[in-house]
């Protein structure tokens, strides 16, 4: 480990003349570390697998903060006789269990924008991203959700009934207008949505492309919040920032 032209990798563990293979083992280190070389081990493949997360880390654009991952600013509303969860997982946001919608409270939706980095653990695992929920404590929340609100989707089998219409897959405004493009990556590899929203449009941006460009008549104002539906869908980095009025 160390500078190129003396040594076989960088400090990460990184070959120098590759830029996507990495080695973490006893050859990297066969005089030094610990008197257990196990412990050494650990502390390589600690480090090197942070400079790999670090590496394939995607990027918001300028002006982002984050959002608050305290449970205690999230609320949960599940449907009658389900039992859907949201684990908080350090950094993660990780759904399980059907059906129900999970309320940020500290904060609207009206004219803002939201960066929200998923990944599906399998295909078929099927999530969304509502905007301008109504207040989680006004009776029927979930059915108000749907119909004065928005959701993003995220199902790249585009399993809402019937089955198989764009109107129902990753990047739709789910049952208005379909993705201009399939631009999702394969399950478990992070993808990237930018949700724009001013007055009654809102745009979204699906790993860079833009997929979705739609103007509605419904809401304008509420609650982000994020679906338990089936399967597992993991999030992270949930941002937000004023929107830019045209």
């Amino acid at each position: 480990m160390g500078a190129p032209g003396t040594s076989v990798t960088d400090h990460t563990g990184r070959f120098h003349h590759l830029t996507n293979a990495y080695v973490a083992g006893p050859a990297l280190f066969p005089s030094l570390g610990s008197a257990n070389p196990s412990l050494t081990a650990l502390t390589l493949a600690r480090s090197t697998a942070r400079a790999i997360v670090t590496e394939r880390a995607l990027t918001p654009p300028p002006g982002f903060q984050p959002l608050s991952l305290a449970p205690g600013d999230w609320q949960m509303i599940a449907a009658a006789g389900s039992s859907p969860q949201m684990r908080h997982l350090g950094p993660l946001l990780e759904t399980s269990g059907s059906y129900g919608l999970y309320w940020y409270l500290r904060r609207s939706t009206g004219d803002t924008d939201f960066w929200i980095e998923w990944r599906e653990l399998q295909a078929g695992d099927n999530s969304g991203v509502y905007l301008h929920a109504p207040d989680p404590s006004v009776p029927d929340a979930l059915r108000l959700a749907d119909t004065q609100g928005y959701e993003i989707q995220i199902d790249d089998l585009c399993a809402g009934t019937p089955t198989g219409l764009d109107i129902h897959c990753t990047g739709a405004i789910y049952g208005l207008q379909g993705p201009s493009a399939s631009a999702a990556n394969p399950p478990r590899e992070w993808n990237s949505f930018l949700i724009q929203n001013v007055g009654r449009r809102i745009q979204v941006t699906l790993n860079g492309n833009t997929v979705n460009d739609y103007t509605g008549n419904r809401s304008t104002t509420g609650f982000l919040a994020l679906q338990m539906h089936s399967g597992t869908i993991q999030f992270r980095n949930l941002q937000a920032r004023p929107a830019a009025r045209p």
